[in-house]
């Protein structure tokens, strides 16, 4: 357990998709006592028919966040930064950003994987361990690079959003191995670039960035903005800097194998390993591999979470009419039983313009009977994710040869109870839910490795459960079980 005597406050930047956060970790030796101390939204801006993220605003709530808490409990003594994967921004030689990062909801890498034969796909797996997956960097890159030729040209580094952020408040180019596997251009068995894949796309190796050992630092912060935020002198710490991959640090686990869910716009659903599973089962289960800390690997796969209930809550404002989580889960409860079903993955539900004609559509394109009525729409949503969570544990099951009893749902979604119970439900598995901020506990975790080089991933996660409450749900009879297999079925036949 922890040797350290004293206090310390660490800082978390958790920049999501939806959401710019700032945490402030407390730890006295035993528990991590967490504290939002920032919070604003982060959303794509459309500009001309392509979305893009606004990294400089992103950068000044940063700022505004690191500002406050220095004011209120004084020194800081580290920073960690984690964000979502895959989208980057391009360097000059000079070392300037060259316009602001696509966003991977773009339609640019979807047009490049589509450009390859099934052949090249298998082969790119087999040397990455990798799925092909149109938002990867890897396609992005091919996109922008046919798209904005002028741009690539005189393009010298290639950073990821939260090697960029970094850039910004250290002046180091550099990345980790969680955050760089989400490109697709890592071999994840040696964990290095694949010169393989490098030179089938004609990639200048120079342009991706050497890797730091998670629990090291990665750099300081500039003396510049050290002065002008009037803080103090600072290290960032290298953490997983994919929020799954510090959402998986923090999975309360005291059993080897176990099933997390991280639950927030997308859901990333999966099991820890020592090393990769690079097989045609992987493959054709569509389940990935990418980094995880201290050089574990995550087999997952990713499958779009919140992120349809979020568009819909947006469209249902815009049209006048305001709920809270709260009420549309209560909305579910009394809905769910006879609710038509959606494969959440289908690719009408991407990014379309409007996401409940989207549903509405799908439920006459599969025949299903539906009503119309929001009520039905949201019932659907929350019962489709739950069996789309249940596909997956079996494909997990499958590819690992293990039995799991127990699936860890953490992030955001932990809070869902209702998506909680009908996943206990349907899997016939105990849920525990928690940490809600697993990100930003498995990212400050990983900073106190920097102040205890000695402390364990196991250690990490005792301090975790310690530190949280973790909710509980078991299947029970609450179902009938003719009537689960039943939906079972109905959900396969959507996603044959």
């Amino acid at each position: 357990m922890s040797n350290l005597k004293t206090m310390k406050n660490c800082v978390g930047f958790d920049c999501g998709n939806s959401s710019i956060r700032i945490i402030l970790g407390q730890y006295d030796g035993h528990t991590i006592r967490m504290e939002l101390i920032h919070q604003v939204e982060n959303q794509e801006i459309e500009i001309n028919g392509i979305l893009y993220w606004d990294i400089l605003n992103i950068f000044q709530e940063l700022k505004v966040g690191l500002q406050k808490v220095y004011q209120e409990y004084g020194f800081i003594d580290s920073v960690g930064m984690c964000t979502w994967g895959i989208d980057f921004g391009l360097m000059d030689s000079a070392g300037h950003l060259l316009g602001n990062p696509l966003s991977y909801r773009n339609t640019l890498g979807e047009q490049s994987l589509s450009e390859l034969k099934e052949e090249q796909k298998e082969y790119i797996f087999r040397k990455t361990g990798i799925l092909n997956n149109r938002i990867n960097s890897l396609y992005q890159i091919l996109g922008v690079r046919k798209n904005f030729p002028e741009r690539v040209a005189i393009s010298k580094k290639c950073l990821l959003i939260p090697d960029l952020l970094l850039y910004m408040f250290t002046g180091i180019m550099g990345t980790e191995i969680s955050i760089a596997s989400t490109t697709q251009l890592l071999n994840m068995v040696p964990k290095e670039y694949s010169q393989e894949i490098l030179e089938m796309f004609k990639l200048d190796p120079s342009m991706f960035l050497p890797m730091t050992n998670h629990g090291e630092i990665f750099g300081y912060l500039k003396d510049s903005l050290a002065k002008s935020l009037k803080i103090n002198q600072l290290p960032f710490v290298c953490v997983p800097s994919h929020d799954t991959a510090s959402a998986v640090t923090a999975v309360p686990a005291e059993e080897k194998d176990f099933i997390f869910i991280s639950s927030g716009t997308w859901s990333l659903i999966g099991t820890e390993l020592e090393t990769p599973i690079i097989n045609k089962m992987v493959y054709e289960s569509e389940f990935t591999n990418e980094g995880g800390v201290f050089g574990s690997i995550t087999l997952l796969k990713n499958s779009t979470g919140m992120f349809i209930l979020q568009k819909i809550k947006r469209e249902l404002q815009a049209q006048g009419e305001h709920y809270t989580w709260d009420e549309l889960e209560q909305i579910s409860l009394k809905f769910s039983e006879n609710a038509p079903l959606i494969n959440p993955n289908d690719a009408d539900f991407f990014n379309p313009a409007s996401m409940i004609k989207a549903i509405l559509d799908y439920f006459q394109r599969t025949k299903q009977d539906y009503d119309g009525s929001t009520s039905t729409i949201i019932a659907s949503v929350y019962k489709s994710l739950a069996l789309s969570y249940c596909e997956a544990l079996t494909q997990i099951s499958k590819v690992t040869g293990k039995q799991y009893n127990t699936i860890h749902i953490i992030g955001g979604g932990a809070r869902n109870n209702h998506l909680n119970q009908l996943t206990a439900d349907f899997t016939g598995k105990t849920v525990l839910a928690g940490p809600e901020e697993a990100a930003s506990l498995g990212n400050i975790g990983v900073q106190l490795k920097y102040f205890e080089k000695d402390l364990s991933l196991n250690a990490i996660r005792e301090i975790v459960k310690k530190s949280v409450t973790i909710k509980s749900f078991t299947s029970g009879n609450r179902l009938d079980k003719h009537k689960i297999q039943k939906e079972l079925w109905k959900f396969k036949a959507l996603t044959q």
